[in-house]
């Protein structure tokens, strides 16, 4: 499900994030191996959620005691589902970002099934966590609009708990360090608040505030596809010492791993788009700065090699194929 959080209900779904990290903590995640990283030399990385609720790589001493531990799976998540998502999952990240990013899009039945109750319950709680009472909310023509202590907006209308001199003193309410909430589709919302209204009945209105009138459009599969092309890496051969040249391109294109259960099901994928593949890297050279000073015709590149390498990425050569000066 892709959520749109340029509306208030969609914010509510991400916030949702927060409820389900909360109820991995408590079915047992902390310090569990999550994900095992193999690698070449030395001791393979192990990766755990830790005491913080941050989703880290675990020191060599932890590598040892987890050793024979098999990979921990919530007990009300699917198994697949989630050996997709913790694959994607960010070290020195939240929990509760990784879930809102990598998990909580895939559980399309939770998401359709919570009720507007919940979720009012849920943004209550987040907006309480945040510091929203006895924090101003609006201001206009020297009158501050803030929820007290009992969750009721309110008017400080002769300026005793908020001074206003020409302009605010305090700072108007703002949550800091989470994507999934939208302040703007607040502040928007906040315009049709009344004076003793509850917190949950202003949420409300919230939940039916959006920003767009027009519904997400939905990416196209080979949008889905092509997540990212990386910048064009330019490489010369060994007898090549002319800096001001070079021989081949090499252009990584991002692949989302967790949409394909097996390798060989993204191989098939990349193999029906691979054109449009092509096409897309040489427009992303032929817009590189530097590509633009070597002054070289983007039809002289010619694609030398496309491989999909195991970490479920696509590798791209382009080879710099100059033609003959007698050639129409």
């Amino acid at each position: 499900m892709v959520i749109d959080k340029s509306t208030g209900r969609g914010c509510a779904l991400s916030i949702a994030s927060k409820t389900i990290s909360r109820q991995l903590i408590k079915d047992g995640i902390i310090g569990k191996p999550l994900l095992i990283k193999p690698r070449k030399q030395g001791y393979n990385l192990v990766r755990i959620v830790d005491k913080r609720g941050y989703y880290m790589n675990t020191n060599r001493q932890q590598v040892d005691e987890l050793a024979g531990e098999p990979l921990w799976v919530p007990s009300f998540i699917d198994p697949k589902q989630w050996e997709r998502s913790v694959g994607q999952f960010t070290t020195l990240s939240p929990l509760d970002s990784n879930v809102e990013k990598f998990l909580l899009p895939y559980m399309d039945d939770y998401l359709q099934s919570l009720t507007e109750e919940e979720l009012v319950a849920m943004v209550h709680e987040f907006l309480i966590d945040q510091g929203i009472l006895n924090t101003p909310i609006r201001q206009r023509n020297g009158k501050t609009y803030y929820f007290n202590t009992f969750c009721i907006y309110s008017l400080d209308k002769t300026s005793s708990l908020f001074p206003y001199e020409s302009r605010l003193k305090f700072s108007l309410f703002k949550v800091r360090g989470e994507s999934c909430f939208n302040l703007t589709v607040w502040n928007k919302a906040a315009t049709h608040f009344q004076v003793d209204m509850t917190l949950d009945d202003c949420i409300k209105i919230f939940l039916k505030t959006n920003l767009t009138t027009t519904a997400p459009v939905e990416p196209s599969e080979f949008e889905r596809l092509v997540q990212h092309i990386g910048p064009p890496i330019y490489e010369r051969i060994p007898e090549n010492n002319d800096e001001t040249t070079f021989d081949r391109i090499r252009v990584i294109v991002g692949l989302p791993r967790y949409l394909y259960g097996s390798w060989e099901e993204l191989s098939e994928e990349v193999l029906k788009y691979k054109p449009e593949i092509l096409q897309a890297a040489i427009r992303r050279i032929a817009a590189d700065r530097q590509f633009k000073r070597y002054g070289i015709p983007i039809n002289f590149l010619k694609v030398s090699n496309a491989q999909l390498l195991r970490d479920y990425s696509l590798e791209l050569i382009f080879e710099l194929c100059l033609r003959n000066s007698d050639e129409s």
